[in-house]
């Protein structure tokens, strides 16, 4: 249907009115909605960091539990190597203490010889005693 023709002035003037507003609240619409798409796209790109974030968070997680389970079987192994030495240490330290007393012995009975040769007056070279 064709559009009417205005007639008079008035009319012209108030379609011109009419059709400035409604450019006004276009271009206002215009502004809110590429503030709207910026806000989105905002939101987008937040929400696709905040979810590689989340994923080397989780990636660090992982690898942090990774590290404590290996650290705990280099220290279980380094504690059942210890109880190896202690338990050596252990035997070493009887042995030494029955060499100890073995040498101690050795030493008394050698001394008790010489201070008997001594009161006997040392026998000389060649002599038997």
């Amino acid at each position: 249907m064709p559009k009417k023709q205005p007639n008079t002035a008035s009319e012209l003037l108030a379609d011109w009115r009419s059709a400035g507003r409604d450019t006004a609240a276009a271009k206002a619409a215009s502004k809110v909605a590429n503030l709207a798409l910026q806000a989105a796209m905002a939101a987008d790109e937040a929400a696709s960091e905040t979810e590689a974030a989340a994923r080397a968070a989780a990636s660090a997680v992982d690898q942090a539990l990774k590290a404590a389970a290996s650290a705990k079987r280099a220290a279980e192994r380094a504690a059942t190597a210890a109880r190896i030495l202690i338990a050596s240490a252990e035997g070493d330290q009887v042995r030494a203490n029955q060499d100890l007393e073995q040498a101690e012995d050795a030493e008394e009975s050698a001394g008790d010889e010489f201070h008997e040769a001594e009161k006997l007056g040392f026998p000389r070279d060649g002599e038997s005693s």
